[in-house]
């Protein structure tokens, strides 16, 4: 490893086999079976020699392998002697032969690890619900009475697994390995003939099965193999018969363009390799023990030896050795002829399944396995072009770091393959991702070095990512390592570790640059912070101190602390995370009412504080306008003591809304207003006089400068302070009805003046537009919720068609928010109108608005000039332009969603959509979904119209 140019390219482990490609089939030696019939009872085991699996190795060198069984280890079995029968015996009887069939352990292996098999019965034929470790049994004793013939029921098994199932040949039934081939043909003839029958139609097979046949044949198929090597670890494994020619077939069949057969004998062979690796453990463990005996009593004197005692220990050794060297053999002969070919498969589920097993057997026996000869083969694996086996070996080094004992060794491992798996965090398989990280985190944790800063950058922005598990895995890690600098930090200073966690989780926050982005980083956070984010207490007390965080850090915390109330009160993950509708569990329900009940308790009587301390800072007042929301809000009525806090809340938006002119801020008042004046509320109409009452000052102030205004002699400021005036109005006007203030002809006038004065200024026109606007929505919903006189509808109408006529006025101006105000309001407006949304209220006909056809030319001119056009684009400049243009992209899709609601609720004809239609190839990208749900919708309109519309717009684009 030191060398330079081969950082993990040496096997130590199966250094003496030369690491060709050549089949395993050349580099054993090929040898007939004999056919031999056996005594009911084998007798005493000859001494070794040389079998068909034993190649040109060195037995020190072998891996050796795992867990001992107590039962077993007390029981002292003789290797020659015969296995009794079980006493309830399963069994197919037959004329030939008595035992369990090929059939019948396919049967047990299909149903997991208890099958129904079919048994005699003295009676009449039934089922037992058997083990697999009964099945194994019963194939032993057919075994043990006739190697051969057990050694065939296996074989064909095996081929039964790999669904093989071809014609009938010469007699016998195809994909069926009869005697006279066991006799007669070496493994490749019967491999050759069994592939010459396999019905390749057909890509299905056990292994390949869809939905939990294929997890219950495959958890049978492992049991299988486990219990085999097991029941034969004591005896039957060291016969030189079973186990070197059931691996030499599997290698064999490993290797076959077969998939069915690749699959399958890989599997196998991978699992049975697994369980000699076990039993390879339980022998050094015995060699170990055995000569620790022998050496203990050959140091004592020589007339207390016991003589006798040490010949049996020695003999011990011997046979002890003799037992690990032939496990190292077929260990050695399995790696070389099944893995070395099949992790490099074109299959990803037996590269997977290889990869699996060799997390095994370098946890069972890192002796052996735990060097730079295995691990390379995971290191390899990491740039695998499937995700399923990325997966597989990111699972497997995850059990790895998790012991402490290898960690030393994994170091060169580590260092040579910690480039790869920063990169993988990336993965564009988020599940892979999400076990990088935590594998990450493992090396981080265990490791001496660890990750440096600037490799720990490559996981911090994955707690902002969309994928919620590849966030939470990115959240831990953040966590991780937040704690460890506190841990560092209270060394030094005092603090309470919430309070420093809270500190560095600020500065963490400025520096990601990832503003508005805090409900992510508080979702990523908050299965493995969520104690910490509760801490209401901790970050209440951060913000009213006077000297404590500087100005950025005190906006920070309170979007982080506004966030953590809203997960804490819903429970329910940020926008662009939620994966599907996930109902809440009853624990999840009882922990948000409690949550709800504490941030409610704890925020009533501070909020109140906390907004006269940033009232003037419009940013940070309205994150903080948005707390009463998850407040469980009717605990104001519970006690006296908690209806001043009410009283302060309400003369504290009271005091925002005069004081501030930004619209975020109005519009976080306007909603809380709306909230609090709801009539499920007992304090609701304190809540309605305190609002009514600042509309009421708002509305006077207005009326003040209204007369000065429509003679056109109010100076800079009159006209500044009644649009103010009138932005406030309207930004209530959203949330409470303003048509008893009777506004409306004074908006209409004062439009209607500038309009003709061309002083057009844009603070008071928009504002102006929105009071008209709103008047007109509540005015109809006040007439569907009363009966009004005819008189009232045709006045209402009139109003309608009025303001209707200013909006299209407006569209020709050259101003470019009072145009845009202007057709907004108007889609609005004349869906609000439309023949459809009276459908249902006969009486109210009356109200229903048409645009006239000027109207819709001016509505798609507008389309065309200001949506379908990349000019203004070309106009910006300057550091912001990227999020102008965002800016810019929303406000486009908003009016087109508005034009095209107008086509599918039918205020315009569906030939209207052709302008929309026509221009779906060059704006896919900007404005693709909301052109294909229009197609959609107008296809459930009219079918043959929606048609004609395409067929329309095509002929446009084409001419």
């Amino acid at each position: 490893m030191a060398g330079g140019d081969s950082d993990l390219d040496s096997l130590d482990v199966f250094s003496d086999f030369s690491d060709s490609d050549s089949d395993y089939e050349v580099t054993m030696k090929a040898t007939k079976r004999k056919k031999r019939a056996l005594p009911k009872s084998l007798p005493p085991k000859r001494s070794r020699r040389k079998t068909a699996l034993r190649v040109t190795s060195s037995p020190s060198s072998s891996p050796i392998p795992t867990h001992p069984d107590p039962s077993l280890q007390t029981q002292q079995h003789s290797r020659g002697t015969s296995r009794r029968a079980s006493p309830r015996s399963v069994t197919t009887v037959t004329e030939a032969n008595q035992g369990i069939s090929a059939e019948d352990i396919y049967v047990a292996v299909c149903s997991g690890k208890s099958a129904m098999v079919s048994a005699e019965c003295s009676l009449i034929g039934c089922y037992f619900p058997v083990t697999l470790k009964t099945v194994v049994d019963e194939w032993l004793d057919i075994y043990k009475r006739n190697r051969e013939e057990g050694l065939l029921v296996l074989i064909n098994f095996i081929v039964q697994s790999c669904g093989c199932k071809g014609q009938r040949s010469r007699g016998r039934p195809g994909g069926v390995v009869s005697r006279e081939m066991l006799d007669s043909m070496q493994n490749a003839e019967i491999i050759s003939t069994l592939t010459k029958e396999f019905n390749e139609d057909s890509v299905n097979y056990p292994l390949s099965s869809p939905g939990p046949q294929l997890k219950c044949f495959k958890a049978g198929l492992c049991e299988f193999a486990r219990v085999l090597v097991r029941s034969c670890r004591n005896s039957l494994i060291y016969d030189e018969y079973l186990f070197p020619s059931l691996l030499a077939l599997l290698t064999g069949l490993s290797d076959s363009q077969v998939r069915a057969f690749r699959h399958t004998s890989t599997l196998l062979a991978m699992k049975l390799m697994t369980g000699l690796v076990e039993v390879a453990v339980i022998v050094s463990v015995q060699l170990q023990t055995t000569r620790r005996q022998h050496d203990m009593e050959n140091s004592k004197r020589e007339h207390d030896r016991a003589s006798e005692r040490l010949e049996k220990l020695q003999t011990t050794i011997s046979e002890l050795q003799e037992n690990r060297a032939e496990l190292a053999s077929m260990m050695n002969a399995t790696f070389r002829g099944v893995f070395v070919h099949r992790y490099r498969d074109r299959l990803p589920e037996i590269r997977a399944a290889c990869i699996e097993e060799m997390g095994l057997w370098v946890k069972t026996d890192p002796e052996d396995f735990l060097n730079d000869g295995c691990l390379k083969y995971l290191g390899w694996t990491l740039h695998d072009k499937q995700s399923p086996v990325r997966l597989q070996c990111v699972r497997t080094l995850q059990g790895l770091f998790q012991e402490k004992e290898f960690i030393g060794r994994l170091e060169l491992f580590t260092s040579r393959f910690k480039e790869r798996m920063l990169s993988m965090v990336l993965d564009k398989d988020p599940d892979v991702a999400v076990e990088v990280v935590n594998l990450l985190l493992l090396i981080q944790q265990r490791t001496e070095e660890g990750l440096r800063e600037e490799e720990c950058g490559h996981i911090y922005p994955l707690v902002y990512a969309s994928h919620r598990g590849l966030a939470s895995a990115a959240g831990v890690f953040l966590y991780n390592k937040l704690k460890t600098m506190i841990a560092s930090d209270n060394q030094e200073n005092d603090k309470s570790d919430n309070a420093a966690f809270f500190q560095i989780l600020i500065s963490f926050y400025i520096q990601s640059e990832f503003h508005e982005h805090g409900a992510y980083l508080v979702d990523s956070l908050w299965r493995v912070a969520g104690l910490e984010l509760r801490d209401w207490g901790t970050m209440t007390a951060f913000l009213l101190q006077e000297a404590g965080l500087m100005y950025e850090e005190e906006g920070a915390l309170i979007e982080l602390m506004m966030c953590a109330i809203r997960q804490a009160a819903q429970a329910t993950p940020p926008a662009g995370r939620t994966q599907g509708k996930k109902m809440l569990s009853m624990k999840d329900k009882k922990t948000q009412e409690q949550d709800r009940r504490r941030i409610t308790t704890h925020f009533i009587p501070l909020l109140p504080q906390l907004l006269a301390k940033y009232s003037a800072d419009a940013g940070k007042v309205t994150l903080l306008l948005k707390a009463p929301l998850y407040l469980d809000l009717e605990m104001y009525n519970s006690t006296q003591r908690l209806e001043k806090h009410l009283e302060l809340l309400l003369s504290q938006i009271c005091g925002i809304v005069e004081k501030h002119t930004e619209a975020p801020v109005l519009e976080a008042c306007a909603h809380l207003a709306n909230t609090l004046c709801s009539d499920r509320y007992t304090f609701s109409s304190r809540a309605h006089l305190t609002f009514s009452q600042l509309l009421d000052s708002l509305t006077e102030c207005f009326n003040t400068y209204l007369s000065d205004l429509l003679q056109g002699t109010a100076d800079d400021d009159d006209t500044y302070s009644a649009a103010i005036a009138l932005k406030r109005i309207a930004a209530l006007s959203s949330a409470k009805d303003p048509t008893s203030w009777n506004l409306l002809d004074s908006c209409l006038e004062l439009l209607k003046s500038r309009m003709e004065s061309r002083d057009l200024d844009k603070e008071l026109m928009v504002s102006a537009l929105k009071c008209a606007a709103f008047h007109l929505m509540w005015a109809k919903v006040n007439v569907v919720n009363a009966t009004p006189t005819e008189a009232e509808l045709k006045r209402l109408k009139k109003e309608v068609r009025s303001f209707c006529r200013i909006c299209q006025t407006c569209l020709s101006l050259n101003q470019t928010e009072i145009r845009d105000q202007a057709f907004e309001l108007l889609c609005d407006l004349m869906l609000l109108y439309s023949v459809s949304s009276v459908r249902s209220e006969p009486a109210l006909q009356t109200l229903v608005h048409l645009p006239s056809d000027s109207l819709r030319s001016e509505l798609a001119a507008f389309i065309l000039d200001y949506v379908f056009t990349d000019a203004e684009y070309f106009e910006l400049t300057g550091k912001d332009e990227e999020e102008m243009k965002i800016t810019l992209l929303q406000r486009k899709r908003n009016h087109l969603a508005g034009y095209c609601k107008l086509v599918i609720y039918g205020v315009l004809d569906l030939t209207a959509a052709t302008d929309v239609f026509k221009h779906y190839s060059k704006y896919f990208k900007d404005f693709g979904d909301i052109i294909k749900e229009t197609v959609s919708k107008s296809k459930l309109i009219n079918p043959v119209l929606s048609a004609k519309t395409v067929c329309l717009s095509l002929q446009q684009v084409c001419t």
